[in-house]
């Protein structure tokens, strides 16, 4: 387990200290406008999609550790290939092969991740590894910035992401190992994948109005920066998957799940209708249960009940709805808050996450389970 959290915790580390620095080095090196950051980022998006369904498909035939380390492969290649990118074309065609890399390392180690003999509380730790590298790589990459340069940051990138090829390639055992080839894999689409991909959606379309528009919303407010929420937000989120662990594995995947859209939904509520800087903490808290509580109960619900063979392509068609969440959620909200205002925005994303545990409701009632002479029938062998 430990072997998994290290190549996670590199390979989004190395994610992570590019978020501040693809706009800066679009803007500054490239010498192009603001417009050019979405759509370089909607572009490594859309290639993450695309590439889920096959990195499920690779998972599962070919095992979760050589997805894992062809995934941190192209990350590494492709930092380190900004380093020789001095034209537009080429910059966009590494990121365009990093969205790639992205998914393959993404579905290949929550794959390896789920065959853990303690799935849920595996599953818990892998997405602390995911947030971790994520939540430490913007300041890292400043700090390194303001030191050296932007350069350094990208071959810093580069340095994880090999790092994470180097570790994933002594991924063994539950953490790693190659699925029977006994059965067939999964489809590319997995059934199974469906709802909590969905539900996955509408918390994605939560933690980007709350991304995006919460430094607009601060600076609305008088406030000076909003790098405070944030940190408040990333500090209960890592705190409640560490600290909530054996709590949560004792409850119904589908019962988190539905308590982690409603919290996000009460976090944007709040941003909504108590315009306050003090108010934009709380509801930074409470998004930050919500968002912890999360992504473990989506991607383990895409698992439960599956064979190890078609797991990854489960999760593959889980985690596409991050991609598709992102891209979404950024045009419609972008739309609604240039029309009507930062409220309407908070409020929309809050009515799409607040409506979204109806997805986990039956669609027809179960049949009887009782016989006519009063006893119950045993399906256990069905």
């Amino acid at each position: 387990m430990t072997r998994l959290l290290l190549c996670t915790g590199a390979c989004f580390l190395s994610l992570g200290l590019l978020i501040p620095v693809i706009p800066r080095y679009i803007t500054g090196p490239l010498d192009q406008g603001p417009a050019l950051v979405g759509g370089c980022l909607a572009m490594t998006s859309v290639f993450a999609l695309i590439a889920r369904p096959v990195a499920g498909r690779l998972a599962d035939r070919r095992g979760r550790r050589a997805t894992a380390c062809a995934g941190a492969l192209l990350l590494a290649v492709t930092s380190l290939a900004v380093l020789l990118a001095d034209s537009l074309p080429l910059f966009l065609t590494c990121r365009a092969v990093a969205g790639i890399g992205e998914a393959l390392t993404y579905v290949g180690l929550a794959a390896a991740a789920s065959d853990h003999d303690r799935r849920e509380a595996a599953i818990n730790h892998f997405t602390v590894a995911v947030n971790a590298g994520l939540l430490a790589g913007p300041p890292l990459a400043e700090a390194v910035r303001s030191a050296v340069d932007l350069r350094a940051v990208w071959a810093l990138s580069g340095a994880a992401a090999v790092a994470a090829f180097a570790a994933c390639l002594f991924l063994t055992g539950p953490a790693g190992g190659e699925p029977s080839r006994t059965r067939r894999s999964g489809p590319l689409i997995h059934r199974a994948g469906l709802i909590p991909g969905l539900a996955y959606w509408a918390s994605v379309w939560g933690y980007t109005a709350f991304s995006a528009f919460l430094p607009l919303h601060v600076t609305a407010l008088g406030g000076d920066a909003s790098g405070g929420h944030f940190l408040l937000y990333g500090c209960v989120l890592l705190t409640v998957r560490l600290g909530g662990q054996r709590l949560l594995t004792r409850v119904a995947p589908r019962a988190t799940a539905a308590a982690a859209l409603m919290l996000t939904a009460t976090g944007l509520a709040m941003l909504a209708v108590w315009p306050s800087v003090t108010g934009a903490l709380l509801a930074a808290a409470v998004l930050g249960v919500g968002q912890a509580l999360g992504l473990p109960a989506f991607l383990t619900m895409a698992v439960t009940g599956l064979p190890a063979e078609q797991r990854g392509s489960a999760l593959a068609t889980t985690t596409a709805f991050f991609d598709i969440g992102f891209l979404t959620a950024a045009l419609a909200l972008g739309a609604v808050v240039q029309s009507l205002g930062l409220t309407y925005g908070f409020a929309t994303a809050a009515a799409v996450a607040a409506l979204a545990p109806l997805l986990f409701l039956p669609l027809h009632r179960k049949p009887d389970q009782t016989s006519p002479h009063g006893g119950v029938h045993d399906h256990s062998r069905r």
